[in-house]
């Protein structure tokens, strides 16, 4: 052997001991972090052919299963469907927990996969969630958090733990309290703050999940705290590093709309007005929906109630989102707008709608208070 070659052996060996996680020494890494890119920038077919790549040259790389499952949920659901892509996960993440059970029985001593394989089960739990079908949601969190937990008992510097932890902790302190005590069973935190501090962690020190954790940060800051001063921190990394994802521009129109920062959210207009032209319909009208609240906030702000009241019209007519936050919102938007300009009546049947939202949305409590003060006038 050569001195170069010896050199290079010795390199290569203490590199693969001292290589603790994935992304340090897998070769496949550039294509799965190419890949994560082109998920986060919604380009799911180009994700979905670069990590069956990456798979190809790394078939136990931690992280390709779960990716792939959500990169296949995303393309499925903006050209098919929400019940499709349900459906989607479903027989996906039915493959991807055998491989990570078997991962685990070839590599024991690598939190990783723990930490994915809980992930899996997190994801279904998602799907439970969405369909209201609350024992799937304990069970599938339950089971999801049984594995996180473990990968951050082995390793407690895998910072990537801490975002479906925060989610976890965060969702239960929101959720009603039969939730709460199930959680207590299994020792499972219902402190929002806690949650906050888990989420916050993950997008200051994870290596993959500081995107996801961003986001969920987003919609707690924006949209439950009104903690507008956070919500910028975390939304504009995600939208300046992700141009191409649609609802990463949205939310900080929403917010820039909120802060009544006009001359820059003239700037990102045109924008979203390109993304809410383009894309599969289910994209598009989700798009169309956010632009037209944005709209009906900025013409509220600007005391042009009669359009305020037009865009949340055309809001209720086309909503085909899968949650119904955005309609909450869109109720109580048109109530504000009809009881500045005295229509009292159809004030109160639109604060009515709002109380059907959770109840932790801050716009529940002020519709009660709006109609109080109307009924107390009249």
């Amino acid at each position: 052997m050569t001195f170069r070659a010896l050199v290079l052996f010795i390199f290569g060996l203490s590199c693969s001991l001292t290589a603790d996680y994935s992304w340090q020494r897998s070769p496949a890494e550039p294509i799965v972090e190419k890949g994560v890119n082109a998920l986060y920038n919604y380009q799911f077919s180009k994700a979905i052919t670069l990590l069956d790549s990456a798979r190809i040259i790394d078939p136990h790389h931690p992280l390709v299963p779960f990716v792939r499952i959500a990169a296949k949920w995303l393309h499925t659901q903006v050209n098919s469907g929400y019940a499709a892509s349900y459906e989607m996960i479903l027989e996906e993440a039915k493959v991807a927990l055998p491989v990570y059970e078997n991962l685990i029985t070839q590599f024991p001593q690598d939190p990783e996969y723990h930490l994915y394989l809980g992930s899996t089960y997190g994801i279904r739990a998602r799907i439970a969630l969405a369909n209201k079908d609350w024992l799937d949601v304990l069970y599938n969190g339950y089971q999801g958090l049984k594995h996180i937990r473990k990968a951050k008992e082995m390793d407690d510097m895998l910072m990537d733990v801490y975002m479906p932890m925060g989610i976890m902790s965060y969702f239960t302190c929101m959720s009603p309290a039969p939730i709460q005590w199930a959680a207590a069973i299994v020792d499972l935190s219902s402190d929002c703050e806690v949650g906050l501090a888990q989420l916050n962690i993950a997008v200051e020190k994870s290596h993959y999940s500081w995107m996801e954790a961003s986001n969920v940060l987003s919609y707690i800051y924006l949209h439950i705290q009104r903690d507008y001063s956070n919500a910028e921190k975390v939304i504009t990394p995600l939208v300046d590093e992700f141009p191409g994802h649609p609802y990463f521009a949205f939310l900080k129109g929403e917010l820039l709309a909120k802060t009544q920062k006009w001359d820059e959210l003239d700037e990102l207009m045109p924008a979203l007005i390109e993304f809410a032209s383009e894309g599969p319909f289910l994209q598009k009208n989700e798009c169309q929906l956010k632009l037209a609240y944005i709209e009906g906030l900025t013409a509220f702000y600007h005391q042009d109630f009669i359009t305020a009241i037009n865009k949340c019209n055309w809001m209720l007519i086309n909503y085909q989102m899968e949650f119904d936050w955005l309609k909450g919102f869109t109720h109580f938007l048109r109530g504000q707008s009809h009881e500045k300009i005295g229509e009292f009546g159809l004030a109160i049947l639109d604060f009515e709608e709002v109380l059907k939202m959770d109840s932790y949305y801050p716009e529940v409590a002020e519709a009660r208070e709006r109609m109080q003060e109307i009924g107390d006038r009249r």
